[in-house]
């Protein structure tokens, strides 16, 4: 039964709502949906079905069916929210933020606000966010900048992101460098206390050790592995094994796993390794995509690890050199 509630002109409740709620005019609440005491829900939003809002929710953009919000949460006005959703207590979304279906927003996760530098903050770009994503406590994904190269933060499907990480503007977390016709889709593993500077690219399938750190225009290849408190200043390639500030090997497993050459003790798997090895020798980009060429046509799985790591060093190096292999 609606008690102590404030419903605005036009407003139409389905749901079930508790008390000292605010429902604001044309706003629509679904029959299967739940609201707890004391939320906020804005004019003209609409709250889907199979929903459940916790309490002291400030709700001002649309909730789709399926989702599920915690106590505390803020969802402001600009937020474009996908399907089936899971956002925890006293998390923050705002800002021009897309966000796609089926992801998980740990307690106290502030998304979309503005890009953390020196410079202007009235310009303030998009976010964008795919699906299937975990996000762990007190992560912090901010909108992009305006630049040459586009204004969006971008976060693609599949990453298993731990807590106390930091995204910042304009990065690309696993948008790019997905082998094809990969048997499994690669899943890119960020773990607990890492801190992206902007403009950072990690392609997919790379593992990010704890508390590492990447410097602003860096770029991590798809399928690489970073050590823990690994400092990153220049670019990593794909499947490159890093330890503090140099490559020291290859990842196996992804190798393994998406490129199905088998066991990880495969022979025929350290030939990726002799890859990544003569592109780190190399002296520059160009010496390096010419001295891989001789890797040409050895089989398809060989074929498809090449093309990433030759993707990987014609696409824009951002003035960044490439990191070298440890003796």
């Amino acid at each position: 039964m609606e008690q102590f509630n404030l419903i605005g002109k036009n407003a139409r409740v389905y749901g079930t709502i508790g008390n000292f709620n605010t429902i604001g005019e044309q706003a629509k609440i679904e029959e299967k949906s739940q609201i707890g005491n004391c939320c906020n829900i804005g004019a003209g939003v609409h709250i889907g079905n199979y929903i459940t809002i916790g309490n002291n929710a400030t709700i001002e953009a649309d909730i789709p069916d399926g989702c599920t919000i915690g106590n505390n949460v803020t969802i402001k006005a600009g937020v474009l929210l996908g399907k089936n959703n899971i956002i925890h207590d006293n998390c923050v979304l705002r800002g021009n933020t897309l966000i796609g279906d089926n992801n998980e927003f740990l307690p106290g996760c502030i998304i979309g606000f503005w890009p953390k530098d020196i410079g202007d903050h009235h310009y303030e770009g998009a976010l964008k966010i795919g699906d299937n994503n975990f996000f762990g406590e007190n992560t912090i994904i901010n909108v992009g900048e305006k630049t040459t190269k586009g204004d969006a933060t971008i976060i693609g499907d599949g990453i298993y992101s731990m807590d106390k990480v930091t995204i910042n503007h304009n990065d690309r977390i696993a948008v790019n460098n997905e082998i094809p016709d990969s048997p499994r889709a690669f899943t890119t593993i960020i773990s607990s206390g890492v801190s992206l500077a902007g403009h950072v690219e990690v392609g997919k399938g790379a593992n990010l050790g704890m508390q590492m750190v990447a410097h602003q225009f860096s770029k991590i290849g798809a399928g690489a592995m970073i050590g823990m408190n690994a400092n990153i200043t220049k670019n990593v390639p794909p499947f490159a094994k890093v330890i503090g500030t140099k490559v020291v090997g290859y990842n196996k497993r992804p190798l393994a796993e998406n490129l199905e050459f088998g066991t990880y003790e495969d022979e025929y798997l350290e030939l990726v390794g002799y890859m990544l090895e003569t592109a780190c020798k190399a002296e520059n980009t160009e010496d390096a995509i010419e001295k891989l060429n001789q890797y040409k046509g050895l089989g398809q799985w060989y074929d498809k690890a090449l093309a990433v790591i030759v993707e990987f060093l014609e696409s824009e190096q951002n003035g960044r050199k490439l990191m070298k292999l440890r003796k």
